[in-house]
């Protein structure tokens, strides 16, 4: 996978992220902070890279997608037990 691919992934996740902010903020019609949607595309941008990075190899782009798709959805299986 080259490196403009794992850029469009980033860029996309920092975009959700910080729609999703900004439509939360306004739903509670609270102040937009400049700080915090700063804090949140950085770290919402670095986690999609290295996630994008780490489960990516010489496969295409719809087996990156599925195996992304195939990570995030091991996390919600099963149940957890305390």
């Amino acid at each position: 996978m080259d490196i403009q691919t794992i850029g469009i992934i980033v860029a996309s996740v920092v975009v959700m992220a910080v729609l999703v902010y900004i439509y939360d903020r306004r739903s509670k019609q609270e102040p937009i902070d400049v700080m915090d949607v700063t804090k949140l595309a950085i770290g919402a941008g670095s986690i999609a890279g290295g996630v994008t990075y780490a489960v990516t190899g010489d496969t295409d782009m719809a087996e990156t997608i599925t195996k992304v798709a195939e990570v995030g959805q091991e996390m919600f299986t099963g149940k957890p037990e305390f």
